[in-house]
């Protein structure tokens, strides 16, 4: 709830913004997208697991990100771009479920799944040079970009979900400790969009490695890994005023 309060208030001030600049050569805007992130390496339970992890599979976190953008002109056809987002990243791992079958509306039937996360969620800075390969006069966008985001930690938690029809668990959350409070991330992009008098609409395409490891330690207290760096891809759409 906290997360979605804070993207609220993010985007409401990219629509405040707008009022603000007037400037042909700045444009403000907002965007909200979609997550999903792997560390580089099993980590804390996982690494060489025993019960009840150890027939966890390797999967990924889904999640969301969103905020406000500003992009100002700086020669023909490059610009320069500040995104404040709320950016949940993490880890994902799953377990077949055999107590448990979940039966569709058609009437077949399916495999249930434990899913167990790392939600490590960070307020991000992305700064980045961007490039339009299309003419200026063009209606459409084809922009490449690369850039370097510093990022806060904002949430850093660990959750066990079983299936709603499990009646021997209950789903369990705890803090997660050994986070690193400031990340450095690598990112690179694609935004495709179309032009139009007041606004500009695009999706946008992005890929972010961390410079940053995820932990300050390489190990727990009981020698499990610590050492990763992550990844994360990310699918938004966005509008500039």
């Amino acid at each position: 709830m906290k997360s979605k309060t804070l993207l609220f208030i993010l985007i409401a001030i990219g629509l405040n913004a707008h009022s603000q600049f007037r400037d042909s050569r700045v444009k403000a805007g907002a965007k909200i997208g979609f997550n999903v992130s792997y560390f580089t390496r099993d980590v804390d339970l996982f690494d060489d697991p025993v019960e009840p992890y150890n027939f966890f599979k390797n999967s990924l976190r889904g999640s969301f990100t969103g905020g406000v953008t500003l992009d100002i002109e700086m020669v023909k056809s490059f610009t320069f771009g500040m995104e404040l987002l709320y950016s949940s990243r993490g880890m994902g791992y799953s377990q077949k479920n055999d107590r448990v079958i979940i039966e569709t509306k058609d009437g077949q039937t399916k495999s249930a799944y434990n899913r167990f996360q790392y939600q490590v969620d960070y307020l991000e800075l992305p700064l980045t040079v961007n490039y339009n390969f299309k003419p200026i006069s063009s209606k459409n966008m084809i922009i490449g970009y690369l850039g370097f985001a510093p990022a806060l930690l904002i949430k850093n938690k660990t959750k066990l979900d079983y299936p709603k029809s499990d009646p021997d668990h209950e789903d369990q959350k705890a803090d997660l400790g050994n986070v690193n409070s400031f990340m450095k991330s690598f990112l690179a992009g694609v935004k495709v969009g179309e032009s139009y008098p007041d606004t500009e609409l695009y999706v946008d395409f992005r890929g972010n490695y961390t410079l940053s490891k995820v932990f300050n330690r390489s190990t727990n207290d009981l020698g499990q890994n610590l050492d990763t760096r992550m990844f994360t891809f990310t699918f938004a759409f966005g509008v500039k005023f």
